[in-house]
């Protein structure tokens, strides 16, 4: 089976060759390797540049982790599309464990390994699910929690997998749209996988595909071009996320969660006498006006589909409880 993996990085050179070496001792799969350089400063498109195998891409470092993937996918030449960070390696079956997972007569178009710390001693992502809660400002739907280290067994369906290193068919990823490239990091993951669920379309967890990875390292990072450190844009980005993937999806009374979010951040920050947070909630308020529209449009677009399988439904889905893979 042939794969093309479609990696974004940002000064990720101390991560590379390792990345590259395990990406290049995969067994019993054939690979396509791109590159998304988003405006390196660390050498790492020198040391790109030598690599005979790789196809290298540019996309400003500005538009985020997933602009960088879709940036990749024009110049993939194979069916099974694998995409992940650059501060990563992989145990040597892997991709091929993945790619087994995959089978669209079952309606399974995606497969997502877990992952332990770089150093291999801490598991930091299993199977996905969603946990029920009294309110929670940091989900899409409030009443939910999402977990991210849900012990189940491989195969088993999972709403959504982690952004971060996971494969997908394209023909699901091309008919659901792609990434949304607003999204800069966190929840686009989520946002993606809404689509599939609500196409019908499956995504497995698979616990013997083993990935590792050096998580945190993006937000150490300074986007260049706009002169702003990554971790305040993803912050940003992340709040507005929220409000986006509730206007996108949701219908009837959970269309009200998107609007009250960000006012009940503000409120809550400026009540606690927290005035550096109170004005970053004010900015990512501004984010998600700026946002608002494209949101809309895609709402409008697709009423039809929100109707038949409403995106409130996705965290409530009985098989996305974790109780029952326990």
């Amino acid at each position: 089976m042939s794969i093309s993996v479609i990696i974004s990085n940002l000064n990720g050179l101390k991560y590379l060759p390792r990345l590259l070496e395990s990406l290049r001792s995969q067994r019993n799969v054939n690979l396509q390797i791109i590159v998304v350089d988003r405006f390196s400063q660390d050498g790492s498109l020198e040391y790109l540049a030598k690599q005979s195998d790789v196809t290298i891409i540019n996309e400003p470092p500005q538009t985020g982790l997933v602009s960088g993937y879709a940036a990749g996918v024009p110049f993939a030449k194979y069916e099974l599309l694998f995409f992940c960070n650059e501060d990563m390696w992989f145990d040597p079956d892997c991709l091929h464990l993945l790619e087994k997972q995959i089978d669209l007569n079952a309606n399974i178009i995606a497969a997502d390994p877990w992952q332990w710390t770089y150093d291999g001693e801490t598991l930091i992502h299993a199977g996905t699910g969603f946990q029920a809660v009294i309110w929670n400002p940091l989900s899409p739907y409030p009443f939910r929690r999402l977990l991210f280290t849900v012990p189940v067994i491989s195969g088993s369906r999972i709403p959504f997998p982690c952004a971060g290193a996971f494969l997908i068919h394209r023909k699901a990823y091309e008919a659901v749209g792609g990434w949304d490239r607003s999204f800069f990091l966190d929840n686009e993951d989520i946002d993606l996988f809404i689509r599939v669920w609500q196409r019908g379309w499956h995504c497995v967890s698979v616990p013997e595909s083993k990935v590792y990875h050096a998580v945190g390292a993006s937000n150490t990072q300074q986007i260049v071009t706009i002169n702003t450190p990554v971790k305040i844009k993803r912050f940003l980005s992340c709040q507005s996320s929220i409000s986006v993937i509730g206007w996108k999806y949701f219908t009837s009374v959970a269309t009200i969660y998107p609007f009250l979010f960000p006012f009940l951040t503000i409120l809550k920050d400026a009540l606690r006498l927290r005035p550096r947070q109170t004005w970053l909630a004010v900015q990512a308020l501004r984010e998600t006006i700026r946002r608002f529209q494209e949101a809309f449009r895609y709402r409008s677009k697709f009423r039809a589909l929100n109707r038949t399988r409403p995106g409130q439904r996705f965290f409530t889905a009985p098989e996305f409880n974790p109780v029952l893979h326990t």
